[in-house]
């Protein structure tokens, strides 16, 4: 579990095998807005998005909780799944399936002249687009943590797209 960074806003990022779970409580507003996704997406973009979402509400509906509070009518609130569904485009604003950009023989060339290392090599040959950072920690045995930091780099250097 992960604490939020914000001392006014309390955040939790719960991670396990399967799914994680972002928990966001906007102070404003006094709500708790709970995302639960894939494993492999990306949870700085869900944290992001879920400031945006509970940002957005607030704005909004403002006005509204109190009246809510009183009388527990929700037909106001119809508009928040439409913000949900256009800013996480469908569901899928944190998925990361980095692609390869150059030719395997010029990623050999890459590494023969040392700009990356040879485990470096081997993470950018799983990038086929199809792979998410945690399939490729799990396909190479290593932390997810380790593969990000090296996508990062190999993106740096223009050999993936993310």
């Amino acid at each position: 579990m992960v604490k939020g960074r914000r001392v006014n806003e309390m955040d939790r990022v719960l991670q396990s095998e399967d799914s994680t779970i972002f928990i966001h409580y906007h102070p404003l507003s006094r709500i708790l807005f709970c995302s639960i996704s894939d494993a492999d997406d990306n949870t700085d973009k869900i944290e992001e998005i879920m400031h945006k979402i509970a940002n957005r509400f607030w704005k909004k509906h403002q006005s509204d909780l109190k009246n809510f509070r009183a009388t527990t009518d929700k037909s106001r609130f119809q508009t928040l799944n439409a913000d949900i569904e256009n800013l996480t485009i469908g569901g899928k604003i944190a998925e990361v399936f980095p692609n390869v950009m150059i030719a395997k023989s010029v990623l050999e060339k890459v590494l023969s002249m040392g700009m990356i290392a040879d485990f470096d090599f081997q993470v950018a040959l799983q990038c086929t687009g199809k792979n998410s950072p945690l399939k490729i920690s799990r396909n190479l045995n290593t932390k997810r943590t380790t593969i990000e930091e090296i996508l990062k780099k190999l993106e740096e250097l223009d050999i993936i797209k993310i």
